[in-house]
């Protein structure tokens, strides 16, 4: 990550501290509860709770890297790993949620709903990796 000035509050900016602030509150949330929870990345894990406490530690660090990378400089070599990494595990947390697990369930317009939505995080996630990868 190039070195960034404080006062560099665009789009891009809020839309990372966004996604770090949601994937932080994710992790601690699955942190917290993750022998009852299946919410985030941990519903790929079923009922393995190892599983899901990994899932959640790594949604954890997803969201510290988001918001560290508003304020640290960050090798451009792991911003890009990190940032390929976190796009394609949404994209497969997404499969596995929408696609294999839950087709059109429980019915079209909550499913489209619900994957609309993580559409939108997984687009952002893209949109924010972009300028680490460019």
């Amino acid at each position: 990550m190039a070195k960034r000035s404080l006062t560099n509050f665009g789009s891009l900016f809020f839309l990372q501290l966004a996604l770090g602030a949601f994937f932080l509150a994710l992790g601690i949330m699955g942190v917290n509860n993750y022998q009852s929870s299946t919410r985030g990345l941990m519903a790929l894990f079923a009922k393995n709770d190892t599983f899901k406490l990994a899932a959640s530690i790594t949604e954890l660090v997803m969201g510290g890297v988001l918001l560290l990378g508003l304020f640290v400089s960050v090798s451009s070599a792991l911003a890009k790993i990190l940032s390929i990494a976190l796009f394609l595990l949404w994209g497969l947390y997404m499969v596995m949620t929408f696609i294999i697990n839950g087709f059109i369930e429980p019915n079209f317009v909550t499913w489209l709903y619900n994957i609309s939505w993580n559409a939108v995080i997984l687009v952002s996630l893209w949109i924010v990796g972009s300028k680490y990868t460019a």
